[in-house]
């Protein structure tokens, strides 16, 4: 039996009325499948009579948790086993998947979760704790993972791990599994297995939805049209129950606001509603004014994601950031602002990339970057603020200067000297003259 995020109120119905099973499988984005397995949790167990036992599937050890689900509550009552971050669907299929979550991590400057994803990459591929990914050859990477080696990998150095173990076969593990259901549990005993990437092709998916439930939560996070019209759905779903929970109502471009400036990330975005509810105390409605007061960071974030929107080039990506942007009423100029800046920077460091010497080698490992050339423009050029911060934080921009010319990057500054010029005196829409600068830089 299947479900997803829409038709979640019939499952509860269903679990209400006794229509029990063995085992539930959510999977999707994180932050949902928490949320949803609180809620199922809800209902499977009347309050103060029942118990949870949660284990991270990060240390599962599956035959452990079979065991336990295999006996009978000490009480007769109902128990459920909460099992959070399973792998038992990982396979090389999704490698590939894994590895665009830490890269998105990465890019999002959250370093903690990067880490987590590419242990669960390592894991995947076998690799022990004391491994390294730059100990292997492209040839290697591909055997293990299932995806050929990206080109922008050299930023996994930077990257601590979490703590890992080599585990059981996820094949073993999932076949185990899928035995132990197959030979019945106790009629009160329930699984909860919670999971961000699967591979639907397992014989344990197909088990679980024979015998149990299955509840697709997975939201399309490419660059799509369809796919952003459905994170912004998303999010709006949450704010909203949010300010509902909290007993307050959002005013006018409230909404807009908060998605704007937390993008689709779902803890952000309900953690933000909360704050604002919060700051504005027991106001029956909350203001834009609210929003602007309390949210000043993540004004920043926004305008962060769209410079790196901007500097890899990505067309689709900046408009839709921009126009997200103003329609948190964040002000056009404030845009123009901070892609002037960024622009300046872009062309500073790719007329470095053009002097002769120091010598740059475009699609240069980090090693070699921090080891030797950023050291040696640093003694060439003396201080500069463009090439202060992190070793790494630098290469990243000296990567995004690639993508550019020089006269490419004077003519954007030109471009934006326009559109500042016509969004103090004109009477065109904002939207557009954005619009028009990124078209006429970008393409």
């Amino acid at each position: 039996m299947k479900y997803d995020r829409t038709d979640l109120s019939k499952l509860h119905h269903d679990i209400d009325q006794g229509n029990l099973h063995p085992v539930y499988l959510i999977y999707g984005e994180r932050y949902l499948c928490a949320r949803t397995a609180k809620k199922l949790i809800a209902h499977l167990l009347p309050k103060g009579k029942d118990a949870v036992l949660k284990i991270d599937g990060e240390e599962e050890n599956v035959s452990d948790t079979m065991n336990k689900l295999r006996t009978f509550s000490l009480f007769g009552n109902r128990q459920v086993i909460l099992v959070t971050d399973s792998r038992l669907f990982h396979s090389k299929a999704v490698g590939k998947n894994i590895w665009n979550k830490a890269k998105k991590a990465f890019g999002g400057n959250d370093p903690k979760k990067a880490g987590r994803y590419l242990a669960q990459l390592a894991a995947l591929g076998g690799l022990a704790p004391r491994d390294q990914f730059s100990d292997l050859s492209a040839g290697q990477w591909k055997t293990k993972f299932g995806f050929p080696r990206p080109s922008d990998w050299n930023w996994l150095s930077t990257i601590e791990l979490p703590e890992f173990e080599q585990q059981e076969s996820t094949t073993d593990g999932a076949a185990l599994v899928a035995n132990t259901l197959e030979h019945g549990i106790p009629d009160s005993n329930h699984l909860i297995i919670l999971a961000e990437t699967i591979d639907k092709r397992k014989k344990l998916f197909k088990l679980i939805a024979d015998k149990g439930v299955i509840i697709d939560l997975a939201v399309d996070q490419s660059l799509s049209s369809a796919a952003q019209k459905e994170q912004a759905g998303v999010i709006r779903e949450l704010i909203s129950k949010t300010f509902s929970d909290l007993e307050q109502k959002p005013g006018p471009r409230v909404i807009d606001m908060i998605l704007a400036r937390t993008d689709f990330q779902p803890v952000a975005a309900v953690r933000e509603t909360e704050k604002i509810c919060l700051y504005a105390d027991k106001a029956p409605v909350v203001t834009a004014e609210d929003v602007n007061i309390i949210s000043s960071s993540t004004r920043e974030d926004a305008l962060f994601e769209l410079n790196e929107a901007f500097a890899t080039r990505n067309l689709s990506r900046t408009l839709i950031l921009s126009h997200r942007l103003l329609r948190a009423g964040i002000h056009a100029l404030a845009v123009v602002a901070t892609l002037r800046n960024l622009i300046r920077k872009l062309l500073f460091l790719r007329s470095l990339q053009d002097q002769d010497a120091p010598s740059y080698h475009p699609g240069q490992q980090f090693n070699g970057f921090q080891n030797g050339y950023l050291p040696q423009i640093k003694e060439k050029i003396g201080a500069n603020d463009f090439l202060k911060g992190h070793p790494f934080v630098v290469f990243k921009g000296f990567q995004q200067a690639e993508r550019f010319s020089q006269p490419s990057l004077q003519q954007g500054l030109a471009n934006l000297l326009e559109a500042e010029f016509n969004l103090k005196g004109s009477t065109i829409r904002e939207s557009l003259i954005l619009e028009n600068f990124f078209l006429k830089t970008l393409i």
